[in-house]
C-alpha cells in the first residue's frame, strides 16, 4: 500500500470513528462496539476489499501504542489494593483457564497437547476496552475496572509468552520430535521463562535508564518523545533478542508511570505525556476496532474444501469451551475470596473479598480482540489445523465482542449492589480518570 493510500485510509477511518462515536454516545453502547460493527458492515459490503488487519500492523504498531498508555495510566498504588486479585486473574488463573480449555479440546476434539495449548494461549489475552467505557459512562466502582483492567494488561504478557512457548513445541513436533517428549516440553518451559523473566527485566531496566534521563530533563516535548523511543525501542529490542516485548513495554510503562512521573517529571510534563498518548491511544483504537469488525467477515473465512461443517461445528464449540473456562476461573476466584476472610488469610495481609456481583461481571466480560486474531494469524502455515485454529479464534473474538459487548450493559444495570455503589449526581470518583481505556 502507497503512502497516499495509506494517508487516505487513515483519514477515512477516523473521520468513520468520529461519526460512530458520536452515535454511540447517543444510543448509549461503547464506541468501540460500534467499531466492529461498522467495521464488519464495511467487511461484508465489500467497500474496502484491500484493508485487512495484519499481524505485523498489531503487534509492531497499534500493540506497543496500547499496552504503554494502559500501563502508564495505571496507578500501582490502586494496584497493590487488589494486586492478589489481579495476579490470581492474570497468573494461576489463567493457567488453570488455559489448562481446561486445552484439555477439553484434547479430550473430546482429538487435539493434540501442543496445538490444543496454543489455541488456549490464542484464546487468553482478554480485551476490557468496551467493558471500561461501559463503567465510565454508569460511573461503576473503580476498584472492579483496576481489577479488570490490571487483569488484561498483565496476562496479555503471559499469553503472549506462553503462546511463544507452545508455537515453538508445535514446531518442533513438526520437525520430528514428539510432542509429548520431555525435551521438547522441556525446551518449552525453559522459552517460557526466559522470554518472560527477560523481557521483564529488560522493561524494568530501560523504564529505569529513562527515568534518569528525565531526571535531566525539564521540556516537556523532549520527556514525550523519550516515551516515544521507550515505547518502540524496548518492544524492538526485546523482540530483536527474543524476549516478551509485551512484558518489556508494560514493566518499561509502569516504571515511567509511577517511579518516573513521581520524581522525576512535573506538572506541566506529565500532563503533555498523558495527553499524547492518550490520543495516540484513542486513534490506535479506532482503527485497530474497525479493522477486527472487517476481519470478522464471516464469507471470508479460510475454510478447507469438504470440511465446512466439522471446522464450524468445532469453532461453535469452542466458544463454549471458553465460557466454561471463564465460569471456572470466576469460580475458583469466589472460593479462593471465601478463604481470605479466614484468620489465617488476615495474618499474611489485608485483601478485600471480591463481591459476588463482581464475580458475575468479571465472567461476562472477558472479551477477546485483537491481539488473539493477531496471533492465531501469526501462525505458520505449517502449523497442523491452521484454518480451525484461526476459524475458532474468529468465533470467540466475534461472540465475546459482539453477543457479550452488546449485553453486558443490560448485565450491570441489573446488579442492585453495583447501582449501589454509583456517586451522587455531579459526583466524580477521584482516580475516575486513571483508568485506563486502552490496553489489548
Amino acid at each position: 500500500m502507497n503512502i497516499p493510500s495509506l494517508e487516505g485510509y487513515l483519514v477515512l477511518f477516523l473521520a468513520i470513528a468520529l461519526l460512530t462515536i458520536a452515535v454511540t454516545r447517543r444510543i448509549a453502547v461503547p464506541y468501540t462496539l460500534g467499531l466492529v460493527v461498522v467495521g464488519l458492515g464495511l467487511g461484508l459490503s465489500g467497500l474496502l476489499p484491500g484493508v485487512q488487519l495484519t499481524p505485523s500492523l498489531v503487534l509492531s504498531v497499534f500493540l506497543p501504542a496500547l499496552l504503554f498508555e494502559g500501563a502508564w495510566a495505571m496507578r500501582w498504588d490502586v494496584v497493590r489494593a487488589h494486586w492478589r486479585t489481579i495476579f490470581f486473574l492474570a497468573g494461576p488463573g489463567l493457567l488453570l483457564s488455559l489448562g481446561i480449555i486445552a484439555g477439553i479440546l484434547h479430550v473430546l476434539d482429538g487435539l493434540d497437547w501442543g496445538t490444543a495449548l496454543l489455541l488456549a494461549a490464542i484464546l487468553s489475552p482478554t480485551d476490557p476496552v468496551a467493558v471500561l467505557s461501559l463503567f465510565r459512562q454508569l460511573h461503576l466502582d473503580e476498584r472492579l475496572s483496576v481489577i479488570i483492567e490490571g487483569e488484561s494488561l498483565f496476562n496479555d504478557g503471559v499469553a503472549g509468552s506462553l503462546y511463544q512457548a507452545f508455537l515453538a513445541i508445535v514446531l518442533l513436533s513438526i520437525q520430528g520430535h514428539p510432542s509429548g517428549a520431555f525435551q521438547a516440553w522441556g525446551q518449552g518451559v525453559l522459552f517460557f521463562l526466559v522470554e518472560a523473566g527477560g523481557g521483564l527485566l529488560l522493561g524494568l531496566l530501560i523504564g529505569w535508564l529513562v527515568s534518569q534521563i528525565v531526571k535531566r530533563i525539564d521540556e516537556p516535548l523532549m520527556e514525550t518523545i523519550l516515551t516515544i523511543i521507550t515505547a518502540y525501542g524496548v518492544y524492538l529490542l526485546a523482540d530483536q533478542f527474543h524476549l516478551s516485548a509485551i512484558m518489556a513495554v508494560i514493566a518499561a510503562a509502569l516504571v515511567l508511570g509511577n517511579y518516573c512521573r513521581r520524581v522525576s517529571m512535573s506538572e506541566p510534563s506529565q500532563h503533555a505525556v498523558g495527553n499524547f498518548w492518550s490520543v495516540l491511544a484513542f486513534v490506535a483504537n479506532a482503527v485497530i476496532f474497525l479493522l477486527v469488525g472487517v476481519q470478522l467477515n464471516p464469507l471470508a473465512l479460510p475454510l478447507v474444501p469438504g470440511e465446512e461443517r466439522t471446522t464450524l461445528l468445532f469453532a461453535v464449540f469452542a466458544v463454549s469451551v471458553v465460557l466454561v473456562a471463564r465460569l471456572a476461573l470466576v469460580l475458583v476466584l469466589a472460593a479462593r475470596s471465601m478463604l481470605v476472610l479466614s484468620p489465617r488469610s488476615r495474618a499474611a495481609g489485608p485483601m478485600q473479598p471480591v463481591p459476588r456481583s463482581w464475580q458475575l461481571v468479571i465472567f461476562w466480560s472477558g472479551l477477546r480482540g485483537a491481539l488473539s486474531l493477531a496471533l492465531v494469524l501469526a501462525l505458520p502455515m505449517a502449523i497442523p489445523h491452521r484454518s480451525v485454529l484461526v476459524i475458532s479464534t474468529y468465533a470467540v473474538v466475534f461472540f465475546t465482542l459482539l453477543i457479550q459487548g452488546s449485553t453486558l450493559r443490560w448485565l450491570l444495570k441489573r446488579i442492585p449492589s453495583l447501582q449501589a455503589s454509583l456517586p451522587s449526581e455531579g459526583e466524580t470518583s477521584s482516580s475516575e480518570e486513571q483508568v485506563a481505556e486502552t490496553p489489548v
